[in-house]
C-alpha cells in the first residue's frame, strides 16, 4: 500500500500549478522572518490557517497540530524563563516567572511555528509527487536530488501507517492497551522492532522502484506527464504573485 501526503480534490489549492504554489513558499518563509511586530505574524498564521480550512476543510487542521503539539507546549513553556525584559506580568514569591517580553517571544516563535507548518502542509497536502518532481526538475534540481525528496515524503507517512498497523496487531495479540502500568521500553520495543523489519523488507521494492525510474543513468529523461504551459500557467503565476504581494504587504508597514 503506497501512503502519502498528497490527497486528491478538486479545490482552487489542487488546481493551481505546482511550481508557483513551491516559490509561495519561499515568500511565506520570507514573510515569517521578516522583523515584524507580532500582530502581522499573527495576521499572516490566520491567513494561512484560514486557507487550509476553507480550501481543504476544517478537520484537515488536526493532523498538522496533532504533529506540532509537542513542540508548541515546550516552547510555551521554556522560553517565557529566558526572556525577562519588560514588564514583570506573574510573580511567584517574588521572583518574576512570566515578562512582557517574554510573553511576546514565545508568542512569535509558536506563530512562526504554525505559519510555516501550515504552509508547508497546504503545499505537500495538494501536490502530487509525480508533479512535485517535474517542477523541481523545472528548477533544475538535479533528478537524484529531486527523488530523495519525494521517496522522504513517500516515507514518512508508509512508516507512520506502518506504526499503527503493527500496533492494532499488538493490541490484538496481547492486550496493549492494558498494559500501560508496564514500563514504556517494555511496551513499545516489540512494537518499534516489527516496523523496523516491515522497513528493511521494503527496501528491495525501494530498489526496484528506482531501476525502473532510470536512477543512476545520464541518458536525458522524458515524462509521459506534463505541467502547464502557456496562459494557464501566467494565470496561475499572477494568482500567487498576487497572494504573495499581500502577505508580504503588512510586513513593512509600522503598525
Amino acid at each position: 500500500m503506497i501512503v502519502e501526503f498528497f490527497r486528491p480534490g478538486n479545490s482552487l489549492l489542487h488546481r493551481l500549478d505546482p511550481r508557483p504554489k513551491l516559490l509561495f513558499l519561499v515568500v511565506v518563509l520570507i514573510a515569517f522572518f521578516v522583523p515584524s511586530t507580532t500582530w502581522v505574524l499573527l495576521l499572516f498564521t490566520a491567513a494561512i490557517v484560514a486557507v487550509v480550512a476553507f480550501f481543504l476543510g476544517p478537520a484537515q487542521l488536526l493532523p498538522p497540530l496533532k504533529s506540532l503539539w509537542p513542540i508548541l507546549l515546550l516552547i510555551f513553556l521554556l522560553t517565557p524563563p529566558f526572556h525577562f525584559g519588560g514588564q514583570p506580568i506573574i510573580r511567584i514569591l517574588g521572583a518574576t516567572l512570566v515578562t512582557s517580553e517574554g510573553l511576546d517571544t514565545t508568542l512569535v516563535m509558536l506563530l512562526r511555528f504554525i505559519g510555516i507548518t501550515f504552509g508547508f502542509f497546504a503545499v505537500v497536502r495538494t501536490v502530487a509527487l509525480d508533479d512535485m518532481v517535474l517542477s523541481l526538475r523545472w528548477f533544475g534540481l538535479p533528478y537524484a536530488a529531486c527523488l530523495v525528496m519525494t521517496i522522504t515524503l513517500r516515507t514518512i507517512p508508509s512508516l507512520g501507517a506502518a506504526w499503527h498497523n503493527v500496533m492494532d496487531a499488538h493490541r490484538l495479540r496481547s492486550g496493549l492497551v492494558e498494559s500501560r502500568r508496564r514500563r514504556i521500553v517494555e511496551t513499545y520495543l516489540p512494537v518499534l522492532t516489527s516496523v523496523l523489519i516491515e522497513a528493511v523488507k521494503g527496501i528491495p521494492v525501494l530498489a526496484m522502484a528506482l531501476e525502473s525510474r532510470g536512477f543512476g543513468r545520464r541518458n536525458p529523461r522524458t515524462s509521459y506527464a506534463e505541467l502547464k504551459r502557456g496562459r494557464a500557467l501566467a494565470a496561475d503565476m499572477l494568482v500567487l504573485a498576487a497572494a504573495s504581494a499581500a502577505l508580504l504587504w503588512p510586513a513593512f508597514i509600522r503598525w
